[in-house]
């Protein structure tokens, strides 16, 4: 397919959030990106900037942070330690209640936001009985600071070995600003993450970009090469003696897999958090800078915890093979109204982005496989998946006969429900890899054998 498949087509993604039918691709509109910003994934403020921006839009209320403060202080339990003694409540009768059920508020309150301070009040107030009571029972044990040994193979065993392949970048491009996360990929420097990280979230690569460390260190780098389109990007660290992390594959991923999330949401280096893969092969179209559909993505869905600033970053299984690189959440509220993870993060699978990390890292044009399509969506609601609005002249769909007005319905044994599914499953493939796309056309079902192209 061309490179102007369901985008020339296809209503691109919006800054809210709407219910997408079934089959239909997710579409975060806004990534996790720089405050105010369309750019594509969890892009998040670097240490010192402002609070991040919209991210991924979605329906209803956002909700609220709680603040540090907690309840107002509130005299502790029992008689004042001093004064009158407090006038008894007058027995019986209904009047008696409400001094009750209002003292009772009190201490629920207290109990809840202040039961630090009460302890400290009745351990002062002990008698001296008590006291030596307490004295008598001998001084209390040491502390146990022995840990248990780490488990191979577990959570804090993956994060020990995976951590300091994890960076946090910051970059200014022009006048935007913003951060994300990167991943380590060799001794000298290069480092993988999105392009939407090392553009700001606009439209041009960064002047500059500082990679931090786990060490604490910190380094300058440059941008090797960028791809909007896969929203991928290498960087080149001035630092080296990285340590890379192990690179696994997204070919034999499965459902309910145990996965880790390593990156710098909302600046806070070296966050893990835990989940599985919720589902695959999930279709996630994004904006860009100027509203239009920039990418779309056949990606990893996991409910492991994704916030701005983890786009870029790691998606790993049990033995901390790189599997994803974090991109995308939804979220509830709309593009002013931003309220980070609810269990729907969004990664690219780890084959896809390093095939085009590799062609960045080489200097090569980015290529992807091409069915030689223009697509819309089916009007059809009883009939779901990608019109074919336009055979490309010379390319793999009229080499295989298919006609424009076709319905394209699936790809292999992979159901196709809209224009944007047609184009994150023939992106997910290599160039001149054969294919079977079935499609109805004039009421007929059939199924043709797909050379695909190169785009």
């Amino acid at each position: 397919m061309t490179e102007r498949g369901p985008e020339a087509n296809s209503s691109p993604g919006t800054g809210q959030w709407r219910q997408p039918p079934p089959g239909q691709p997710v579409r975060p509109a806004q990534p996790y990106g720089p405050p105010g910003q369309q750019a594509f994934g969890p892009g998040g403020p670097a240490p010192g900037q402002p609070a991040p921006g919209p991210a991924y839009g979605r329906p209803q209320e956002a909700t609220r942070v709680m603040g540090t403060g907690g309840f107002p202080v509130a005299p502790p339990p029992g008689p004042p330690l001093s004064g009158p003694p407090p006038t008894p409540p007058p027995s019986g009768g209904k009047g008696s209640r409400a001094p009750l059920w209002v003292a009772l508020a009190v201490v629920l309150a207290l109990i809840a936001g202040g039961i630090g301070s009460a302890v400290g009040v009745v351990a002062t107030r002990s008698s001296d009985d008590a006291a030596s009571k307490v004295v008598e029972q001998g001084s209390p044990s040491a502390p146990i600071t022995t840990q248990p040994p780490v488990e191979p193979g577990s959570v804090q065993d993956v994060a020990e070995r995976t951590l300091p392949s994890v960076v946090s970048i910051a970059v200014q491009a022009g006048s935007q600003s913003g951060s994300g996360s990167g991943v380590v990929l060799s001794e000298d420097g290069l480092i993988i993450t999105n392009n939407h990280v090392v553009s700001a979230g606009g439209n041009r690569p960064a002047d500059d970009v500082l990679v931090s460390f786990s060490d604490g260190t910190r380094s300058r780098a440059r941008v090797i090469g960028a791809d909007a389109m896969s929203d991928i990007a290498v960087i080149q660290s001035e630092k080296k003696g990285l340590t890379p992390i192990s690179v696994g594959t997204s070919d034999n991923l499965s459902v309910g897999q145990d996965v880790i999330a390593i990156g710098s949401p909302l600046g806070l280096d070296g966050t893990v958090t835990t989940g599985i893969i919720s589902s695959l092969n999930r279709p996630v179209s994004t904006a860009g800078a100027d509203g239009s559909v920039e990418s779309v993505i056949d990606a990893i869905q996991t409910d492991a915890a994704i916030n701005p600033g983890n786009s870029g970053g790691a998606l790993v299984n049990s033995v901390g093979a790189l599997i994803g690189i974090n991109t995308a959440i939804a979220t509830l509220g709309g593009a002013d109204r931003a309220t980070g993870s609810i269990g729907l993060g969004f990664a690219i699978p780890v084959d896809q982005a390093m095939r085009v990390a590799n062609q960045l890292i080489k200097g090569e044009p980015v290529t992807r496989a091409s069915l030689g399509v223009n697509v819309r969506p089916s009007p059809d609601a009883e009939q779901p998946g990608a019109v074919v609005s336009e055979v490309v002249r010379g390319g793999a769909a009229e080499k295989a006969n298919i006609p424009q007005g076709a319905v394209i319905t699936a790809v292999d044994d992979r159901k196709i429900a809209s224009s944007e599914a047609l184009v994150a499953a023939i992106r997910s493939q290599r160039p001149g890899q054969t294919v079977k796309i079935t499609y109805t056309h004039q009421g007929r079902e059939q199924v043709a054998t797909v050379t695909l192209g190169t785009a």
